[in-house]
């Protein structure tokens, strides 16, 4: 293939929101060429994930146009490599072919602008630290009842300590475009905390004692539409420490059926439903 047309060639990533719980990325690639090329596959390469994130969805990619293959990454790689290392880049290999048939291949370092492969090593690399000292959940069921004259909410969030783990702390979870806290824009649920190692030092026949939190709520929004094309709201950022360190923020879902109570819901305290 000519090398003019390679070269007209440039790769950067980006992520749909409705892609974010699924790890999945888009690797958008612009031809700013004068031939068309039709992209055949894809192969995403990053040292802080596993293995390749391949996409083999063909797309034809028109001069002056950009066009999207969805990859799923692999498992976080979330050892800390030496200060002196510098971070090896991601890169990205094409495989391209012209309106001619013929067929090339080409190694591209993407663009990240919004730096979406560091957030989500950050998210996934938190949520395995924290995982190893606790088991976070939301209990599969929406509490609902009046207060002061207002339709309220709750969520109950468990933590569960694992024997012989990190002491895990809680300090804070985060509202959304749908949640609003009681008491500003996240809550502070001092109960989500444990230092197992010392529970265990006081009483070595004991076991761990699971902690909860109420997260008491009202819509943020009552436009149906912020309903009707939810992707993040029913997820909750967890701000948490493990061994009194801060790890990155990384969010507790909830499920099918609470992000179906959740919705229904808001459409009867905003009176639409």
């Amino acid at each position: 293939m000519p090398a003019a047309v390679l070269e007209g060639l440039s790769v950067a990533l980006s992520q749909s929101r409705s892609d974010w719980a699924d790890r999945v990325v888009q690797v958008d690639v612009t031809d700013d060429g004068a031939s068309a090329v039709e992209v055949v596959g894809v192969t995403l390469t990053a040292p802080t994930f596993s293995g390749q994130a391949v996409g083999e969805r063909g797309r034809t990619v028109r001069p002056g146009t950009t066009r999207a293959v969805s990859v799923a990454l692999g498992a976080p790689v979330c050892a800390t490599a030496a200060a002196s290392e510098p971070a090896a880049a991601a890169s990205v290999t094409l495989l391209v072919r012209d309106e001619q048939g013929r067929e090339s291949r080409l190694t591209l370092e993407p663009q990240d602008p919004r730096g979406h492969l560091a957030r989500i090593h950050g998210e996934d690399c938190a949520a395995a630290s924290v995982a190893r000292g606790a088991r976070l959940t939301v209990d599969d069921a929406l509490d609902v009842q009046q207060s002061d004259g207002r339709l309220v909410a709750a969520l109950t969030v468990r933590l569960l300590p694992v024997e012989g783990g990190p002491a895990v702390r809680v300090e804070q979870i985060d509202g959304s475009v749908l949640l609003a806290p009681p008491d500003g824009p996240a809550w502070s649920p001092s109960d989500l905390a444990t230092d197992l190692a010392t529970d265990l030092a006081d009483d070595p026949g004991s076991t761990a004692d699971e902690r909860t939190a109420v997260l008491t709520f009202e819509p943020a929004r009552c436009d149906a539409h912020a309903v009707a094309e939810d992707k993040r709201g029913t997820f909750l950022g967890v701000h948490a420490t493990v061994d009194g360190v801060p790890v990155p923020v990384f969010y507790l879902p909830v499920t099918t059926q609470v992000r179906g109570q959740i919705h229904e819901y808001i459409g009867q305290a905003c009176g639409w439903a």
